[in-house]
């Protein structure tokens, strides 16, 4: 029994040893490879996340590190600059690691390091970035694989990562072969379709809430008054508003723009407006141009205004449906939407109207009588 107790003492205490060793090892392959990361507050901060994702996060931001590092720019994520991390973007698609996983895993982590700069940048590159692919998918869907080979045959769609200024020329080549090839209606039907409104499933709870109001009317004060709500929250926590801060100015102009995000309804139209992408710079700029420029949320033709590539203003119909894809849940049916102001056309807003259905304006009216009475 004896022995039998010092083969397990022996045995526990190489077992502790060679954990140590593989620490100590650990550590030194970190160090050498550049990592700076705070591994276990990032797999805190991952909660629930499968065990798969948690390695493929960490595997991911510790090879930015060590292409910062490499490159001399520091190796420290929470830390980096825009300018550092745009090559290390770059690096990641040269090697074919630009995956929606990767990307990501670095927004991930920018957030929990709380570089807030970084934080943006990504999410500029993630959002929308399946748009031209949801719309060449739909249009051999609609038209046909004769129409589609036509359309997309001289255009490469960007891959993920690719930055904004380098996605106007795209947009604008499509929008030209959209047109001649399926004219201005089955053009607009396409963008109508909803390439980056989401799947309806997410607007259910707008559908509840709807029925459960007074009307469209009580609908809409609720939702703004709600929105309103949710950006003060934000600016007090000084937290993102998904790629900006919020101010008192902007709160100003959000509650004095009561069409802002939510809208009015004027008969049987709705008309709704968006916040400005970078509200804070629009609202203090002069020149109509740049004022144009920080009002748009779309990164396919946003730097197209800068630049002074013509955008047909038909494309705004994908924004246009962003609008759309709620009411279409609401109301249990397609509604018509139309693009009345767009910055590409040389609006200083965007705005859309939504056409009520007949049968949810008499029940509107109806309500708007019983009030009266």
């Amino acid at each position: 029994m004896k022995l039998l107790a010092n083969r397990m003492s022996y045995q526990c205490y190489w077992a502790g040893l060679q954990e140590l060793i593989l620490s100590i090892v650990s550590k030194i392959i970190q160090l050498r490879v550049g990592t700076a990361m705070n591994e276990e507050g990032f797999k805190k901060f991952l909660g629930t996340k499968s065990e798969k994702t948690i390695n493929l996060s960490i595997a991911a931001v510790r090879e930015v590190e060590a292409f910062l590092r490499n490159k001399g720019c520091g190796h420290d994520f929470g830390k980096a600059k825009i300018s550092d991390f745009r090559g290390a973007l770059q690096y990641f698609g040269e090697n074919q690691k630009n995956t929606w996983e990767n990307f990501l895993a670095l927004l991930r982590y920018s957030r929990f390091a709380g570089n807030q700069e970084l934080e943006v940048e990504l999410l500029e590159l993630l959002d929308g970035s399946d748009v031209l692919k949801n719309i060449s998918k739909t249009v051999k869907k609609t038209f046909g694989e004769k129409i589609h080979s036509e359309i997309f045959a001289e255009i490469d769609l960007p891959q993920l990562g690719t930055f904004s200024t380098d996605k106007p020329k795209t947009t604008k080549k499509l929008m030209e072969k959209l047109e001649i090839f399926l004219g201005e209606d089955g053009c607009r039907e396409i963008l109508l379709s909803g390439p980056h409104a989401g799947p309806k499933k997410e607007y259910l709870p707008e559908r509840k809430a709807f029925r459960e109001s007074e009307g469209i009317d009580d609908f809409l004060r609720k939702r703004h008054k709600e929105y309103i709500c949710e950006l003060e929250k934000h600016m007090n926590e000084n937290t993102l508003y998904f790629t900006q801060r919020i101010d008192e100015k902007i709160l100003d102009y959000v509650k004095t723009t009561p069409t802002c995000q939510n809208g009015v309804r004027e008969g049987n139209i709705i008309y709704v407006t968006k916040i400005p992408y970078m509200a804070k710079k629009y609202l203090n700029e002069k020149n109509e141009k740049l004022k144009r420029y920080y009002y748009c949320h779309c990164p396919w033709v946003r730097e197209a205004i800068k630049s002074g590539i013509n955008v047909s203003p038909n494309f705004c119909y994908c924004s246009a449906s962003f609008e759309k894809r709620p009411w279409d849940v609401i109301f249990g049916q397609s509604v018509k939407v139309e693009v009345v102001e767009t910055v590409l056309k040389g609006d200083l807003i965007c705005r859309f109207a939504i056409y009520i259905p007949d049968k949810y304006m008499k029940t509107t009216q109806s309500r708007s009588k019983k009030r009266l009475t």
